[in-house]
């Protein structure tokens, strides 16, 4: 809350609470009387900010209940010797009963509405502690999880296997020898996939468009490589309706296929689907499983990691679900609603 708030919350209830309220009484009130309720003022301002920066951190948010409740008695009896030798002095109760004719002021030791200010603002400024104490945890946490986020993102850059370019680079020199159409073709490809790491996947956000392009590009790039006996078949529309995406989301499912779907001398096939239904989006990607993988749990720290940023960025909006089907294939599917 700013400072201009504050002082227009202050202002407010000073004057409802304090001057409004005795001037509906219609009645010339002294001075005293006028003295004492600035006096009171004064001090509710400062048990306010003492209470809500000073006491409840030290005490309530640290679990500290009992030097709180130390703190409220010791901040009643004050305000109740205040008033008590204010009155004392000025015998200021007694001069407001007779104006308002009321025989005698019941209480003498005690005075009720000093009583009820005091636990009223030290509730309001106890709550108003816990309030931003609240916001900060929240913000704070928020902060680490995107920290955690970008930090998860910049792990999963650096999984893609930097052989995988200095291969692609191998390749593609290949290619020169035999079609020079294809090297240049394929080396722009390469360029695009690096501009993409470097310049788009800063931000919280990228493009569903621009993933899928990077997606399509990777598959280009490891069909250079791959061997006769591999199969890859995708079905990916053509017209794709944009929505921001976490960047690096889809990518990993596909490299996944790729290191554990694909054998150096057995036939190999991975299969990618993409639907997309406005903001819904499924990606399923289906590939070989080789026995020699089903004692690990195929996917690794690839497939880990995207769920984990699943569950902080989209909770509650998307499914993942990885195994075997009942073909015998590796199936990894994702559901996920994109935001607006």
């Amino acid at each position: 809350m700013s400072t201009g708030l504050h002082i227009l919350a202050w202002v407010l209830l000073g004057y409802m609470q304090l001057f409004y309220i005795p001037l509906t009484w219609n009645i010339a009130l002294p001075q005293i009387f006028w003295f004492w309720q600035s006096i009171v003022l004064v001090f509710i301002l400062a048990i306010f900010y003492y209470n809500a920066k000073v006491i409840v951190p030290k005490t309530i948010i640290k679990d500290k209940i009992g030097p709180f409740l130390l703190w409220v008695l010791c901040i009643i009896f004050a305000m109740q010797l205040l008033s008590y030798f204010y009155n004392l002095n000025t015998d200021l109760h007694n001069k407001l009963a007779a104006l308002i004719r009321f025989k005698r002021y019941r209480n003498t030791y005690f005075d009720n509405y000093i009583f009820s200010l005091t636990l009223l603002v030290l509730a309001i400024s106890t709550s108003y502690a816990m309030l931003l104490h609240w916001q900060r945890a929240a913000q704070h946490k928020q902060k680490l999880e995107q920290d955690k986020t970008m930090a998860e993102l910049a792990m999963l850059k650096a999984q893609i296997n930097p052989h995988f370019f200095f291969n692609s680079l191998n390749s593609i020199y290949s290619l020169t020898y035999t079609n020079i159409e294809d090297s240049r073709s394929a080396l722009h490809t390469l360029s695009r996939m690096m501009r993409y790491l470097l310049y788009s996947t800063e931000g919280e956000r990228t493009t569903l468009l621009k993933e899928v392009d990077f997606m399509k590009d990777f598959i280009a790039l490891m069909k250079l490589r791959a061997n006769s006996k591999l199969t890859i078949t995708g079905d990916i529309p053509e017209k794709i309706h944009d929505y921001p995406i976490v960047p690096m989301l889809l990518l990993p499912l596909v490299e996944n296929a790729f290191k554990h779907g694909v054998h150096a001398t057995d036939k190999s096939e991975i299969h990618f689907i993409l639907k997309q239904n406005k903001t819904h989006l499924e990606f399923e990607v289906e590939n070989t499983f080789f026995e020699k993988t089903a004692s690990t749990e195929q996917g690794g720290i690839g497939l880990t990691n995207t769920k984990r940023r699943l569950h902080l960025i989209y909770p509650n909006k998307h499914t993942l679900t990885a195994g075997i089907d009942q073909n015998g294939k590796y199936k990894v599917n994702l559901q996920i609603t994109l935001e607006q």
